[in-house]
């Protein structure tokens, strides 16, 4: 199945991209997805404030038009949000989807020490106030729009440096299995959503075309987490994702090189992509 007509509207990103209204920024990432008149609303930032201001400039009712929220995985900077009193009475008793590793204790080495970068709800606050769908396959869960599930290697990098969890044994390196980037079926080809990108956004094009059956891929949009890659790799990137989209639309994580390309399209807060 197809999505005939999608609209993708960034409310959290690190940078804003409009004059008017007068939208905010931080530090995350949220994007709210129109497909068909499905409302799907794609991580919720890292504190919700950008969230629940930039829905109400922009007239996106997050009570009555979001239908679903997916998270991308489960780092506070996509999932904050969900520690919002005002947000989370908004957005109270819908679908969450998600991985189920999405609940583990992640952390980061910052600055020599490691702090807690994970949900700010356990399982059973969130089962309490939404109803949860965990997946780790693929799920088409309205109309040409899939849930990616655990995303292959195909043998291209993945980004998971100074990323850690806590386990029983203890402190182990984060291999990011809930890194969930969202695949859109639309008429002009494949419209691919991540959210930090993990998995590596050239691992996460193979496995889009292996899980929908598309070639086409149309756009790319949101974090490639190349902010810290040396130039040659970010260049060798850039090249491949030249050559298999049409439209490449770098967020949050992506850092600057990679937005030199004649393809750019602008994911900042307040940009809207229509398909």
């Amino acid at each position: 199945m197809t999505a005939q007509k999608v609209k993708i509207t960034v409310l959290s990103d690190n940078f804003t991209s409009t004059i008017i209204p007068p939208l905010i920024g931080e530090w995350g990432f949220s994007a709210y997805i129109n497909a068909d008149g499905v409302g799907i609303l794609y991580d919720v930032g890292n504190s919700g404030l950008p969230v629940l201001h930039n829905a109400q400039l922009l007239g996106i009712d997050l009570r009555r038009d979001v239908d679903f929220i997916v998270l991308s995985h489960g780092h506070s900077d996509h999932t904050g949000g969900l520690g919002n009193e005002k947000l989370r009475e908004l957005l109270r008793g819908k679908i969450v989807i998600a991985h189920p590793n999405v609940f583990e204790k992640k952390l980061l080495s910052w600055r020599g020490k490691l702090d807690y970068i994970g949900l700010p709800l356990s399982r059973e606050e969130m089962e309490k106030e939404f109803k949860l769908i965990l997946s780790r396959e693929p799920l088409e869960f309205t109309k040409g729009v899939i849930f990616a599930g655990e995303v292959k290697n195909y043998g291209f990098p993945r980004y998971n440096k100074g990323l850690f969890k806590a386990e029983k044994e203890g402190v182990v390196q984060d291999d990011l299995l809930d890194d969930v980037p969202l695949y859109i079926k639309t008429g002009k080809g494949l419209v691919i959503i991540t959210g930090c990108g993990h998995s590596g956004i050239l691992n996460i094009i193979r496995h889009a075309r292996e899980v929908t059956g598309v070639d086409k891929i149309y756009a790319v949009l949101g974090g490639f987490h190349l902010l810290s890659s040396p130039k040659e790799h970010v260049d060798e990137v850039l090249r491949e994702l030249e050559s298999v989209a049409e439209k490449i639309g770098p967020a949050h994580c992506s850092g600057f090189q990679i937005r030199s390309t004649s393809k750019f399209v602008d994911a900042g807060v307040g940009s809207v992509f229509e398909v």
